[in-house]
């Protein structure tokens, strides 16, 4: 699998991530899924990946949580926040952290697609 076009997808809802997994490899990414914040730092500890989109609301860890737990790591894979629920503050918060993108739920197929080729390709 070529880390240049995989693509981590992160929501506890399993509806959100199985369509938010068919939209981004109908533009051809190879994806992966994880339903927590936890999983997927497990998974980022012996892979990697081009970017991740993911929820910023879920239970465990957020996905700001999740983020700061990946910078912890000594990990810089660009982040695409996803909320129905968007403040000015966490979005302020989020993007000042280096998060690339904080987009509000429902997200169109063509702007979730620019968001995440932009962060693919500031990464290289």
């Amino acid at each position: 699998m070529s880390a240049a076009h995989h693509v981590c997808v992160v929501d506890d809802d399993q509806s959100v991530r199985v369509a938010l997994a068919s939209l981004l490899r109908s533009f051809e990414y190879e994806v992966e899924t994880f339903e927590s914040g936890t999983d997927v730092l497990r998974w980022l500890a012996y892979n990697r990946t081009a970017c991740i989109v993911s929820d910023l609301q879920m239970p465990g860890l957020s996905g700001l949580q999740m983020y700061q737990g990946m910078l912890d790591m000594g990990i810089r894979t660009p982040l695409v926040l996803i909320t129905a629920y968007p403040t000015a503050g966490v979005e302020a918060k989020a993007l000042s952290m280096g998060v690339r993108a904080f987009l509000t739920k429902p997200v169109s197929g063509s702007v979730l697609e620019m968001h995440v080729q932009n962060a693919i390709a500031a990464q290289g």
